[in-house]
């Protein structure tokens, strides 16, 4: 390899102690920068003019692993004829080329943090990616990230986003300083970076930034993206939800419930409940998606559908829900089958369940079938109520037909109007904004202050005669209910 001789200026002379004792503070950083090869042949320290001879004269293999690092660190910053032939020689040396990103990251990471001189400014300032092979991935990365670095924090966030890493962890992962500034900086925009991306693949990543994060930082990303997401897109992200509630949830232990802001507070209640109505819509889907193996009749699909539509519009008050399917149910979603459902225990039933928690009360809402109902049961007056409805193992049908005291709410014609106005008198209330009830015409969806339109007298008529024989159903079943149980041995 042949280079231009070089006209250099003068340089005070160095004594060869002070090489020495540049060379032993080398070993002081931590975490280490890229290591330097050894020196096999140990020579006696050079003057700065005698390596520079060398670098005139084209005896680079002159030149030792030791006085390449001291030229990187200490030669002049008018010099940049010099730095251009460093930056030559590191296309051959691997080592001075790490040497040399290691610390041009670290110059352009700690902008404006206080930190002691690592590379010349003529070094920096003749730096050309035609040093880094573009073919080579790792060279290739080092580019952007550098490209990065020298803008705004926001720019290395959506770099590691694209990456699927924090911040931290893509300078990691290419053997670079990771706990420069600008990585910590990086780190508080990431939820800015992911509320733009609008996609939703990103969620793990974004946790895992939320896991790095120092608390206070946590709190301002979290308060951020409760406030910016809404609750249906939150729907389809379960894991972040999970996240939050476990370090925002107000009954949770060390939680930072009391450090959000108002509006984020309502945002996590929306949040929660619109990933617990998720599970339960999906589940509905995934029945009938398998009709097939469950030969459920038309009828049946149409209950599936109104309960779906119908629980919809509660969405934003479910503090947590649980699904419980029959064995034969369980069987035929086969493969599909999500890990947050139970087992129902056989008891010659055959609908699917699913309760729903709505603070001082819990609803289990039976699925179909041509005796079935919604109970409704006040938590403060049965305390054992929620270990046996969310804690249980050994859950029935006809069990949870046995709980009392509950009250009850039919299924049949125009049950949803009623229903609506009967969760009221307990305080339960549709999402706020509600205009139109999903799953109703728009006739007899419309939503006011006095909630749905009351149906007109024919349809009350009809409404009567179907009610009048639930309720003798409904008593029989409860009747068989209790005798199983009994028969059974059961506690409930």
């Amino acid at each position: 390899m042949i280079f231009s001789s070089l006209s250099l200026p003068d340089f005070s002379p160095l004594k060869p102690s002070e090489l020495l004792e540049f060379s032993k503070s080398l070993g002081k950083q931590e975490p280490p920068p890229p290591i330097i090869p050894p020196i096999t042949n140990p020579i006696k320290p050079r003057t700065f003019e005698e390596i520079l001879k060398d670098i005139e004269t084209n005896k680079i293999d002159n030149i030792s692993n030791l006085e390449w690092i001291y030229l990187v660190y200490f030669n002049s910053d008018n010099n940049f004829k010099l730095c251009q032939l460093i930056w030559n020689v590191a296309k051959q040396k691997q080592w001075l080329k790490n040497r040399l990103l290691w610390n041009l990251v670290l110059y352009y990471g700690n902008e404006g943090k206080q930190t002691k001189r690592i590379i010349s400014e003529s070094l920096v300032n003749s730096f050309s990616v035609d040093v880094l092979d573009r073919k080579d991935h790792k060279d290739l990365v080092t580019i952007k990230i550098i490209e990065s670095l020298k803008k705004d924090p926001a720019d290395l966030a959506k770099l590691s986003l694209t990456y699927k890493k924090t911040p931290k962890d893509l300078l990691k992962t290419y053997q670079l300083p990771h706990w420069i500034k600008k990585a910590e900086d990086a780190l508080k925009a990431v939820a800015k970076v992911f509320v733009s991306s609008r996609d939703l693949q990103y969620e793990s990543w974004l946790v895992n930034c939320l896991e790095e994060m120092l608390s206070e930082d946590q709190i301002k990303a979290t308060d951020y993206l409760l406030t910016n997401i809404s609750a249906e897109i939150a729907g389809d992200l379960p894991n972040l939800v999970e996240w939050v509630k476990l370090n925002f949830k107000p009954k949770n232990s060390n939680s930072k419930w009391h450090q959000l802001s108002r509006k984020a507070k309502e945002a996590l209640r929306k949040w929660i409940g619109a990933v617990n109505y998720k599970d339960f819509e999906n589940i509905v889907e995934l029945l009938l998606e398998r009709n097939d193996e469950l030969n459920i009749p038309d009828w049946e699909k149409n209950q599936l559908r109104k309960r779906k539509d119908f629980w919809a519009n509660y969405s934003d008050c479910f503090e947590r829900i649980r699904i419980l399917l029959p064995q034969k149910s369980i069987n035929a979603l086969g493969q599909y089958l999500p890990e947050n459902v139970d087992l129902l225990i056989e008891d010659d039933s055959d609908t699917e369940v699913c309760i729903f928690d709505f603070g001082d009360w819990f609803i289990v809402e039976f699925f179909r079938g041509e005796k079935t109902e919604t109970r409704l049961f006040n938590h403060s007056q049965n305390p054992d109520l929620e270990q046996k409805l969310f804690g249980s193992s050994q859950v029935s049908v006809k069990c949870l037909r046995c709980f009392k005291p509950c009250k009850i709410h039919d299924h049949v014609f125009c049950w949803q109007t009623y229903c609506e106005k009967w969760l009221k008198l307990s305080n339960i209330l549709p999402n706020e904004g509600t205009v139109f009830f999903k799953g109703l015409p728009h006739k007899y969806g419309r939503y006011g202050s006095d909630g749905l339109p009351t149906p007109s007298f024919q349809d009350q008529q009809k409404r009567n005669g179907k009610l009048e024989e639930w309720e003798n159903k409904i008593r029989k079943i409860e009747s068989e209910a209790e005798e199983y149980v009994r028969q059974q041995g059961w506690q409930y």
